[in-house]
C-alpha cells in the first residue's frame, strides 16, 4: 500500500523485532500525514530517504526499549537518514529553511559519538501545539536544544 508518492506502508512498518506490527486505521491515517507532509518534502530536497523506524506497535516499542509515550506507536514519527546528504545538513534545513510543521526533530542514534539518524514527528493537531517545533540533539544520555 502506498502512503504517498515515494513511501509505502511496508517501509514505514518494517521491524526486525519479530513482534506483530500492523497499524489500525487511525495509525495508518497518521502515517499518510507523516509521509505526505514531512517525509516527501525532505525527499524532494535531498533525494531518497532511508527509514530506520516508523510505526511501532506496543509490542515492537517494548521489544526495542522505546519511550512509553512514543509518537511512533501512533504512526506519527519516523527515524531516518538521507544517504545522499549529511545529517547535519538535513537537520539544519528542517529547522531553519523548510517551513515544515513538525512536533519534534531530534538528531539521535549515536554511534561513536556521532548521530546516525533524525527522529521527526508530526506537529499539531497530532501533538499538542505547545509541544511542537522542538528541535533537539540527543547525545545518548540527555537531550539538549539544537543550535543551527
Amino acid at each position: 500500500m502506498n502512503l504517498s508518492a515515494h513511501f509505502t506502508l511496508a517501509e514505514l512498518t518494517r521491524t526486525s523485532s519479530g513482534q506483530p506490527n500492523v497499524p489500525n486505521a487511525a495509525e495508518t491515517k497518521a502515517l499518510v500525514a507523516l509521509a505526505t507532509s514531512l517525509l516527501e518534502p525532505i525527499r524532494a530536497k535531498f533525494g531518497p530517504v532511508s527509514i530506520h523506524s516508523g510505526y511501532r506497535s506496543k509490542a515492537v516499542n517494548e521489544a526495542i526499549g522505546g519511550s512509553k509515550s512514543s509518537q511512533h506507536m501512533k504512526g506519527e514519527a519516523a527515524d531516518f537518514h538521507c544517504p545522499a546528504a549529511k545529517l547535519e545538513a538535513v537537520m539544519k534545513w528542517i529547522v531553519t529553511e523548510s517551513g515544515l510543521k513538525y512536533g519534534q526533530v531530534i538528531l539521535e542514534g549515536h554511534t561513536a559519538g556521532e548521530p546516525t539518524w533524525i527522529h521527526l514527528s508530526l506537529g499539531a493537531p497530532w501533538r499538542l501545539g505547545s509541544s511542537c517545533m522542538q528541535a533537539l540533539v540527543y547525545d545518548g544520555k540527555s537531550y539538549s536544544p539544537y543550535k543551527a
